[in-house]
């Protein structure tokens, strides 16, 4: 259900988002203290455990989905001498969805469908670094 928490009954949350992981130690530093998937906005919220706050657009994680589908599709583009430029799909594509993988990692769903993403929390980091 959307309107809950990731598999963490403490957590509080705002109309439309989806957050936080389940109290307890985490798996290692790249662990977030507090994680949020505002659905109305598109956005995720990460709050690191060494106090750094991040906020990503939905549509960046789409684009880098680590998934062996859409890594085939980006390798297969860039391998190409004249990239055909197509449409960003994740301009009409939204999430309708998360959960957390373990402690290490979160999986979202989209609209149309797509949900074999997940995407490790070092990931997450690195891509709020960029």
């Amino acid at each position: 259900m959307l309107s809950d928490p990731l598999k963490s009954p403490q957590a509080t949350r705002e109309p439309g988002t989806i957050g936080s992981p389940a109290p307890g130690p985490p798996v290692s530093a790249a662990a977030p203290a507090d994680l949020r998937v505002q659905l109305g906005p598109q956005r995720l919220h990460i709050r690191w455990q060494d106090g750094t706050q991040s906020e990503l657009p939905l549509a960046l994680l789409r684009r880098h989905c680590p998934c062996a589908a859409c890594r085939t599709e980006r390798e297969a583009q860039s391998a190409t001498a004249l990239p055909v430029l197509k449409k960003d799909p994740s301009a009409d594509i939204r999430v309708t969805g998360a959960q957390l993988v373990g402690r290490y990692a979160l999986q979202l769903t989209w609209s149309d469908g797509h949900d074999t993403g997940i995407f490790p929390f070092t990931l997450l980091r690195t891509l709020c670094e960029r």
